[in-house]
């Protein structure tokens, strides 16, 4: 019996790879953004008018890097943003992109 629990444990910590974090750099210059259970590559830049609180940018699926979304963003707050301090950002939760402040850009639509 103690054999086959060495063998078990054995098995089971040979089967378990070491968590690896995703590149950093993803698509189209995009970044990762994330946890340890997920995330995506985010690229995210000024819509060419800088009076308004709206962005594009395009999200991209972690895997397989494939585009999730690419379209507008709306800022939810009427300030500036630094979109390009990619250490701000928390997650996407398929509409919105969130911050570390609790703000977020709401996907609102294509280019």
């Amino acid at each position: 019996m103690r054999l086959v629990l060495i063998l078990l444990l054995n098995t089971f910590l040979l089967a378990c790879e070491p968590y690896q974090p995703p590149s950093p750099n993803g698509p189209g210059g995009s970044w990762w953004t994330g946890g340890l259970d997920g995330g995506v590559y985010v690229f995210i830049e000024d819509d060419g008018n800088t009076t308004d609180n709206i962005y594009k940018g395009v999200i991209y699926y972690e895997h397989d890097k494939s585009v999730w979304y690419k379209g507008r963003f709306k800022y939810n707050k009427n300030m500036a943003l630094d979109y390009t301090n990619k250490k701000l950002y928390d997650g996407w939760d398929g509409e919105r992109l969130f911050f570390m402040d609790g703000s977020y850009l709401k996907a609102t639509g294509n280019y």
